[in-house]
Order: structure tokens, then C-alpha cells, then sequence
């Protein structure tokens, strides 16, 4: 096993946070949990009625979206974020 640093400057996957897994990887981006946070955030604080994510069906795509759905959820808002994923072709 080679030990070499991956930099990453667009993977948010938060799955790739996992230092056991990926003991190498470092990124130039906050994953998606810490963006997801700062859009909650945004969406609360200014009382946004509905926002959509329009993102792709797969593990980038979907991070972002199933993390600040989760926050959602949280507080019972999830009325505030309807799904509109997409098939990338």
C-alpha cells in the first residue's frame, strides 16, 4: 500500500471524512454536512418558504441534499424542501 495524499478541491461527500477509510484524502471544500448547515441556516433565518434542490441521482448529487433534508427534518420543515433529482445521462 503506497501511502499518498489525494487532495480533492470538488468531493463534499461526507463519506469520504472517514480517516480510517481514507487515511490520504484531504480536501480544499467543506463536505457537504458543513454546507448543508450554512443553507439550513440561510433558509431558517430568512423564513424561506420552499427552496428546491435540482441535483443529480448519484453520491455527489445527493449529498447535499439529503444533508440539508435531514436538517429539515430536524425541525418538522420538511414541507420547505421538495426533491427534484434527475437522471444524469
Amino acid at each position: 500500500q503506497f501511502e499518498v495524499p489525494q487532495i480533492a478541491f470538488g468531493a463534499t461527500n461526507a463519506k469520504l471524512s472517514a480517516k480510517t477509510e481514507y487515511p490520504f484524502f484531504l480536501r480544499t471544500i467543506p463536505p457537504d454536512s458543513i454546507q448543508a448547515a450554512g443553507q439550513w441556516r440561510f433558509i431558517a433565518q430568512f423564513q424561506v418558504g420552499s427552496v428546491t434542490y435540482l441535483y443529480g441521482e448519484e453520491s455527489y448529487g445527493e449529498g447535499l441534499f439529503q444533508s440539508v433534508s435531514t436538517l429539515a427534518a430536524q425541525k418538522g420543515e420538511s414541507y420547505r424542501l421538495p426533491a427534484a433529482p434527475f437522471t444524469p445521462m
